[in-house]
């Protein structure tokens, strides 16, 4: 054998040889992520007047009622909001809505206010929503939505109709106002 042939078989080998041999490494690590604690909780959102002092989600505002109003009158009622959940932990945001019906609603006009008074027919608290002009429509909405409530507080809603001097409504006619407060965390 030639010493060419003898030299590329030994190459061979060496390459073979090098190519069959592995090296094996692994690397390992970890890491711990501990959660904060998670706890439930509860909103319970509640009406009430002065009136009706006791806490319920149903409620007759029958104060604002008025039989026998006049173009130019209004009547006007406070109506508290009550965050009253499970140990009152949680805020949350609530939602006015109004569902009216008769031959008056389009006529009538609606102010909100926090914590306004019934002697300034809520014209001087923080304005919700002014002379807003009620609709036939269902959950028509009344002021901006999700109010903040925190957790254990009531807000004083001062809530005025007035039916304006013109246009003149038709005789012997009537509304029914329905307002729907919607919670959420």
């Amino acid at each position: 054998m030639t010493s060419t042939r003898f030299r590329a078989l030994l190459a061979l080998g060496m390459v073979l040889g090098v190519g069959g041999v592995t090296t094996l490494a692994a690397w390992t690590s970890s890491a711990t992520a501990t959660s904060g604690n998670i706890t439930t909780g509860s909103i319970n959102l509640n009406l009430n007047t002065t009136t009706q002092p006791e806490l319920t989600t149903t409620l007759n505002f029958s104060q604002l009622g008025k039989t026998g109003m006049i173009p130019g009158d209004s009547n006007t009622a406070i109506l508290k909001v009550n965050n009253v959940g499970a140990g009152a932990t949680l805020p949350l945001k609530y939602t006015i809505t109004s569902t009216s019906n008769g031959a008056l609603t389009t006529f009538l006009r609606m102010t909100v206010s926090s914590n306004g008074t019934v002697a300034n027919k809520c014209a001087d608290g923080t304005n919700v929503v002014s002379s807003l002009p009620l609709t036939l429509t269902s959950n028509q909405a009344v002021g901006t939505a999700d109010r903040p409530l925190a957790a254990g507080a009531t807000e004083n809603l001062c809530v005025s109709v007035q039916l304006p001097a013109s246009p003149m409504p038709p005789k012997s006619s009537s509304s029914s106002i329905v307002l729907t407060f919607t919670a959420k965390v």
